[in-house]
């Protein structure tokens, strides 16, 4: 807009000082020229330069600006061309473009190796060198006008601008929201209601609003991965702001006496007010309850429960997992050995999957709620680990085919809950459940628990996204089996290619229609009401990356619940804060990390003895 303002400014003085040339005649000599010409011819010149250099000032300094919206631009360019196969599907290990802490750290593997980005430095960085390059996006390349905006973005620090406009909501609001909302259940029934926020992410300014929905996605996908129940239960959201969250634990079977318990021990935000109205609502809450509902905590932090809650021991406990493979074959109704005597289970075996480079064989069975999949994974040199040499295992006793049996190391098991969302189980060789897949058998590349352990729950959760994972089988036709009646069992067993394709296909649109019935609602939404539920990032996983991070001063200051993070940095330094270890958070650019937030002396966290040291309020343990 200014530039063609300014062309039009430069359009039109030069018409004036045309003009002037013949309002003001040249005098009759022409060897001299017209005194009043040159004087006015002069200042038109020197007041149109001085104008010129002002509006161009102007428009530099717009420009300037306007450069800080390459961060709004440069997001929305990476999210529309480069964030399915780099966040949603991971097509490059951990990389996700729209995480900015991924795209600058120094490359894990290999130090010397320049990150995707660095700040400052678009040479310098690996994602600008594939843009410029035309080798990404690898089907359309961006424009040069694109190419510009993600270059100006690295050049000015990469950092994402993107605004946000939401009213901050206090404490004090949460409780009454939550007071007003059991204030209207049915006096017996409170006992069995449960609240949930995301009120310190809504009022984080960093937290673009689509963050927002993926957090209520994953909330809503985390309760239901862990029913008991046969229907799809949405989080009932209870007030203005979008950011309460009412569950009843009748709808996800959790009612009985114990299975809430080990979440509240574990549980390292419990707080009870320090100011007096919030303790009024406090107090309103505890009545509501009566003395034998109320456990003492108001309300859970959604993500704190998606990120822990989806991992041993909490999964274990919520998801009613078994502590041994025959207590959940007995559970499904699901005989394996049975099933391979008569040639009704399918198999299909893999050289290599995306969480072992050992062989790998898949099982699957038809069970009281529909497809049940156990994985056979073997340690690394085992004779008898070869699929191709030995695939009619495992051993066991009367089996007739024992010469050729595998000996397996463990194995993953996912089967569906009664709701037609899937369940997840590891097991070592002798079918006894485990927290953590052994990382010499498997290991999850992407780190989703912050680990290269594969984590039972959310590991699982991560990787089986969409449900199960296509698979080829070598087995049946590259077996190297002398017998004729082992091959003709290996013809048995092992699936065809159409078939396997048809089993991994029903179970996949199976389950799809569940995971929208739990998530749609929150990620369908506006422009995105039409999008494929299997085109958007997976949520739990997502969150559990955006919660592990370490927290800067604004995250911490939401946390307490500080309106203004200036209010929080003048008070690091004084009382007890600074001995806590939160003097970073004074610092500029400086951060804490989550797991020294949550640590525990005592039983008390750091969180809480920061909070009752600025009387934001008291420790409260179950």
């Amino acid at each position: 807009m200014l530039l063609s303002v300014f062309a039009s400014f430069l359009t039109k003085s030069l018409f004036f000082n045309h003009w002037m040339s013949f309002v003001v005649p040249a005098s009759a000599s022409t060897k001299k020229p017209n005194p009043l010409k040159l004087l006015m011819g002069l200042l038109m010149n020197k007041v149109n330069l001085l104008i010129c250099v002002e509006m161009l000032c102007v428009l530099l300094a717009s420009q300037s600006v306007s450069s800080g919206d390459a961060g709004d631009q440069a997001y929305k360019l990476l999210k529309e061309n480069c964030h399915r196969c780099h966040g949603v599907e991971f097509k490059h290990d951990r990389l996700n473009v729209l995480d900015r802490d991924v795209l600058v750290a120094k490359p894990v593997t290999d130090p010397d190796e320049d990150p995707y980005v660095t700040p400052g430095a678009p040479d310098a960085s690996r994602l600008w060198r594939a843009i410029v390059d035309d080798h990404m996006p690898p089907e359309e390349p961006l424009s040069d006008e694109d190419k510009a905006t993600i270059k100006q973005w690295i050049e000015t620090g990469a950092e994402w601008t993107l605004s946000t406009e939401r009213s901050f909501v206090s404490e004090y609001e949460v409780l009454q929201a939550i007071s007003s909302d059991l204030f209207q259940v049915r006096r017996q029934e409170r006992k069995f209601q449960r609240y949930f926020s995301l009120t310190h992410i809504h009022n984080n300014r960093k937290v673009p609003d689509e963050d927002l929905q993926i957090y209520k996605a994953a909330l809503s996908k985390a309760l239901n991965s862990m029913s008991r129940q046969s229907a799809i239960a949405l989080p009932r959201s209870i007030n203005d702001s979008d950011t309460v969250f009412c569950i009843d634990l009748r709808d996800y079977g959790w009612q009985e006496f114990g299975v809430w318990d080990e979440l509240l021990e574990l549980y390292p935000y419990g707080l009870k007010p320090g100011t007096v109205d919030g303790l009024e609502q406090y107090e309103k809450i505890e009545e509501l309850f009566g003395a034998d509902g109320f456990d003492g905590v108001t309300h859970f932090r959604a993500d704190w429960f998606v990120t822990h809650a989806t991992r041993p021991p909490l999964y274990h406990k919520l998801a009613d997992i078994p502590a041994t493979e025959q207590e959940l074959l007995k559970r499904v109704n699901v005989d394996v050995q049975q099933s391979f005597k008569l040639g009704i289970s399918r198999r299909a075996g893999l050289f290599q999957s995306g969480v072992s480079a050992q062989n790998r064989l898949i099982e699957y069975h038809s069970s009281q709620n529909g497809t049940f999949w156990l994985s056979y994974d073997f340690q690394r040199n085992s004779p008898r680990s070869n699929l191709a040499r030995f695939p009619l295992g495992p051993k066991f006793e009367g089996n007739p085919f024992d010469s050729v049996a595998f000996e397996h190391a463990g194995g993953e098991i996912i089967w569906n809950l009664p709701n037609g969302l899937h369940a997840y189980m590891l097991v070592d060789a002798k079918g006894e459940r485990i927290d953590r897949g052994p990382i010499d058998i498997v290991w999850d590349s992407k780190n989703v628990a912050g680990t290269p352990e594969i984590v039972n729950g959310i590991s699982c959760i991560s990787c089986h996204r969409h449900g199960m994972i296509p698979i080829d089988d070598f087995v049946r036709s590259g077996n190297a089996l002398e017998s004729a009646e082992a091959r003709r069992k290996v013809q048995e067993l092992y699936a065809t290619p159409a078939d396997l394709l048809a089993a991994l296909n029903d179970s996949k649109v199976a389950y799809l229609s569940k995971l929208k019935a739990a998530v749609g609602t929150y990620l369908q939404v506006g422009k995105n009401k039409d999008r494929p539920i299997e085109e958007f990032e997976e949520p739990i996983s997502r969150v559990a990356r955006l919660y592990d991070r370490n927290l800067d001063l604004e995250a911490a200051a939401r946390e307490l619940g500080y309106e203004s993070i200036t209010d929080l940095k003048n008070q690091v330094f004084s009382g007890g804060l600074f001995s806590l270890g939160l003097g970073p958070l004074a610092i500029e650019g400086g951060t804490v990390k989550r797991a020294e937030w949550e640590s525990r002396e005592a039983t008390v966290s750091v969180f809480q003895q920061a909070a009752s040291e600025l009387r934001i309020g008291s420790p409260f343990n179950n």
